[in-house]
């Protein structure tokens, strides 16, 4: 477990390592760029993708989190849960997070991704989720942040030195040097004169702030320290380690004055309640222990299903209630006085590969990388059933006609394969209804029939199957279309059945014996396909730079208009409104979604904040009925619907 612990302070980064360079070039000029801003959000329904630090407000209002897997920081009303914005500019992951003592500003530091001229200690501003200020000290990385008392002050643990920072203008006052491994943790006494850090060298060091001069090293720890707090009154010092045990010293003789033990793995966060009553303690043991502060006594142990090695615990200012962050990728909030489990907080928790609008009924459909289908009101974002019966990736949804049913189609890219069946879920109940075989390699899209009899499917084996719905009978098979199968589409009168491939074509095949009658080529594979409610417009977005996105003639097959497409990164979601007057599309490579006039091409609208952040591009949009709202999936876990411009 200890190892395990470990690895985590780089969760979710290890397997990526490839992509993400690809990603940062791609993303590059995207990120330079001036902010188009956020499209006018309806509501977001949040996610994570591993938590590593947590942060509460000063008036209690707003929780932070911050993610070593989707790179981000989110704002959460604590009330409700409901997810207030994205901090995103980081380009690696994000270890601590902390508000300003007058809850204006958050800090947060990370990883460091090399060659990217990337600053990993930032400053953002809580009411419209700005970077206001980056502190560019040495290019290490950075576990842990604080404000000092007044706020003044910023400390940064940067590898094995603490950088000490004015936060008016980011200056670097002076750099604490005296550890010989890592820093993990840095605290301000409450007086503000003094600081403790905590290292990998199994220390605690004491420094005092005016001049940086080391006062003490308090030894004792058999690993790594992973985090100090100070008491409120200042006199006393808590320190939790690896070696499973909180360690209660005396800061101005540096006694040593008990020791916490009963925790079975790594101690990886330690708090004081405000009101210097009870400790707090979480562990890579999945739980989280309150102490009595005047004599060490456990006071209760708190645990729920689904919590997985604790990497942050933060008291309210009341002490009433604890915040903590985990690598489940949800933060919570505890009752103190019974360990009550009060709120779990995101949905989500992988990328959002898949969003769909219910053609009537008011509901909204997300498919994820963390295996799962989520139903939602539209018009107000409240989860209302999570489909948890897939093993894998969920790569598309799709409602019937009447909006009584679901479809999901699953399955990672080989070798990663794990389940690559097709399933189908009653809406009003979330139920699971049956399921299909799917295909070979994973299922890939789904699509219902005007009349709701039939369903098509495409997968990676580059075949189009198509199953009656009533029972899941496999009814035809069509081969022949080179590349895997990317999207699947029914023509308006359901004779014809569309897939578009990774090879860059799209095949129109009769649905009644597979005869191929029209084929459309694309310069660029297509990753995303969408047909006009009246049949008459293909538009395709493909896996390129530049011109990525295309409108065609679905009758005849010709190429009616080039959009200037997303010129940083690729396409992975095409829409259009039911009018046929709207087209929007997605990539995940340069964050924004685009809007599109169909008459004559314009672009409408560019939107960058809110559209996307994380290490696996992906960003699938889709129109409402109406056309007055649209929705889309994000990397970092997260599905937005918002308002669409008149």
């Amino acid at each position: 477990m200890i190892a395990r612990c470990h690895a985590s302070l780089t969760t979710a980064r290890k397997g990526w390592a490839a992509l993400l360079v690809l990603s940062l070039l791609l993303f590059a000029a995207s990120v330079i760029a001036e902010a188009a801003g956020a499209p006018p959000i309806v509501w977001m329904g949040g996610g994570h993708m591993d938590v590593s630090s947590v942060a509460i407000s000063p008036d209690g209002a707003l929780i932070a989190s911050g993610s070593a897997g989707d790179e981000t920081i989110k704002l959460w009303r604590t009330a409700d849960g409901t997810l207030v914005r994205t901090l995103a500019a980081h380009l690696a992951s994000v270890y601590s997070v902390a508000f300003s003592p007058d809850g204006q500003f958050i800090a947060s530091s990370g990883d460091v991704n090399f060659g990217s001229g990337d600053v990993n200690v930032k400053l953002w501003r809580v009411s419209d989720g700005t970077v206001v200020r980056t502190f560019r000290g040495s290019l290490l990385i950075s576990y842990s942040v604080a404000f000092s008392p007044d706020g003044a002050l910023l400390a940064a643990g940067k590898g094995s030195t603490v950088e000490l920072f004015r936060v008016s203008d980011g200056a670097l006052l002076r750099t604490l040097r005296g550890h010989s491994f890592s820093v993990f943790s840095v605290a301000f006494a409450p007086s503000g004169s003094f600081l403790a850090s905590g290292s990998g060298d199994n220390t605690v060091k004491l420094w005092r702030v005016s001049d940086g001069a080391l006062l003490r090293t308090l030894q004792g720890h058999t690993f790594f320290v992973s985090s100090v707090a100070f008491s409120p009154d200042g006199r006393r010092l808590i320190s939790g380690s690896w070696d499973k045990t909180v360690k209660v010293w005396r800061p101005d003789t540096g006694a040593l004055l008990g020791t916490l033990t009963g925790h079975t793995d790594a101690v990886t966060t330690v708090a004081y309640s405000p009101d210097g009553t009870t400790i707090a303690s979480g562990s890579a043991d999945n739980t989280i222990k309150l102490w009595r502060a005047s004599t060490g006594s456990l006071l209760r142990t708190l645990s729920s299903p689904g919590v997985v090695s604790l990497s942050s615990v933060a008291f309210a200012s009341d002490s009433q209630s604890l915040i903590s962050g985990s690598h489940d990728s949800h933060p919570r909030r505890w009752r103190v006085a019974d360990g009550v489990l009060l709120a779990t907080y995101g949905h989500h928790t992988g990328g959002v590969m898949a969003v769909a609008f219910a053609p009537v009924g008011g509901t909204f459909a997300s498919g994820a990388a963390d295996f799962t289908a989520r139903i939602w009101d539209a018009a107000v974002g409240t989860e209302l059933h999570t489909l948890e019966d897939a093993n894998d990736v969920i790569n598309s949804v799709a409602y019937s006609p009447d909006a009584s049913l679901l479809a999901g189609a699953a399955g990672s890219p080989p070798p990663d394969t794990r389940d690559r069946r097709i399933f189908l879920w009653r809406v009003d109940t979330g139920a699971l209804v049956r399921t299909m075989p799917g295909h070979l390699g994973g299922s890939t899209s789904v699509a219902f029939s005007p009349d709701g009899q039939t369903l098509a499917s495409g997968g990676r084996d580059s075949l189009v199957k198509l199953w009656r719905v009533a029972d899941g009978t496999l009814l035809k098979s069509f081969a022949g279309q080179p590349g895997g199968i990317t999207a699947v589409a029914y023509t308006p009168d359901g004779q014809t059945v569309v897939s578009a491939s990774n090879a860059g074509t799209v095949f129109f095949r009769r649905v009644s014996d597979g005869t191929v009658i029209r084929t459309v080529t694309a310069p660029n594979g297509i990753a995303a396909m969408a047909l006009s409610a009246d049949g008459s417009l293909l538009v395709t977005g493909e896996s390129a730079y530049g011109s990525n996105v295309h409108i065609w003639n679905a009758t005849t097959g010709a190429l009616v208009r080039t959009l200037a497409g997303h010129a940083n990164g690729f396409v992975q979601g095409v829409a259009i409104t039911g009018d046929d007057q709207t087209v929007a599309s997605g990539s995940g490579f340069a964050r924004e979604v685009k809007l599109w006039r169909v008459s004559d091409g314009a672009l409408l609208q560019t939107y960058d904040r809110e559209t996307g952040w994380g290490i696996i591009p992906q960003l699938p949009v889709a129109f409402a009925p109406d056309g007055l709202t649209f929705g889309y999936g994000r990397t970092d876990a997260t599905v937005v619907v918002a308002s669409t411009p008149s």
